[in-house]
């Protein structure tokens, strides 16, 4: 699964972008053909239902796109902006949600949408405040999650790669603002 880092430099435009990768790992191969069979295993899911897909922002910004634009349902699309990093590569513990005004979830078929699934704590206090809204059903997707020990458990049922504790960027996630860009997924060097 790992790519040899040679091999993207030599074929990529991002190459002084992906210079500052210690290593590679996740292909923009791999995470195509992951991303393909997780819309698959959604739309066998929902088939017959109107999706209310609830995105967290903006990390999950190039999974969503790739991922919704493969599944034929009716959707409407939430986005929301939540963090717990604010700009380091720990969790602050602190989770920061910017909730829309207006937008109601009570009796709706939600998909939750992440990027990776670290700490818990966003996803499970997003989860809190969608289920008191007591919606028809709820499930979570997230492109990574990562092997760790948790406080604050959330169920997935959809996931796309589980990933060592690693600090990664590339493809929407990011180090302060920079490297969303990469068509794939790497550690940073130290």
């Amino acid at each position: 699964m790992f790519a040899p880092l040679s091999n993207i430099l030599a074929m990529s435009a991002l190459t002084g972008v992906l210079r500052d990768l210690n290593r590679v790992l996740l292909s923009a191969e791999s995470i195509r053909t992951r991303v393909t069979e997780m819309a698959q295993e959604i739309q066998r899911d929902y088939t017959g239902q109107v999706i209310t897909v609830v995105v967290l922002m903006d990390g999950a910004l190039f999974f969503v796109a790739d991922l919704l634009r493969q599944i034929d349902l009716p959707m409407r699309i939430v986005t929301l902006g939540a963090s717990s990093y604010h700009g380091g590569t720990e969790s602050t513990g602190q989770v920061k949600i910017n909730w829309p005004a207006g937008v109601e979830f009570g009796g709706q078929d939600i998909l939750l949408l992440d990027d990776i699934l670290d700490t818990g704590l966003t996803l499970r206090a997003l989860r809190e405040r969608l289920l008191s809204e007591n919606p028809a059903s709820l499930r979570t997707a997230v492109l990574l999650d990562k092997k760790r020990p948790r406080e604050n458990d959330v169920p997935l049922n959809y996931c796309g790669f589980e990933i060592e504790d690693e600090f990664v960027v590339g493809y929407g996630m990011d180090y302060q603002g920079r490297f969303r860009n990469l068509p794939c997924i790497g550690i940073l060097k130290p």
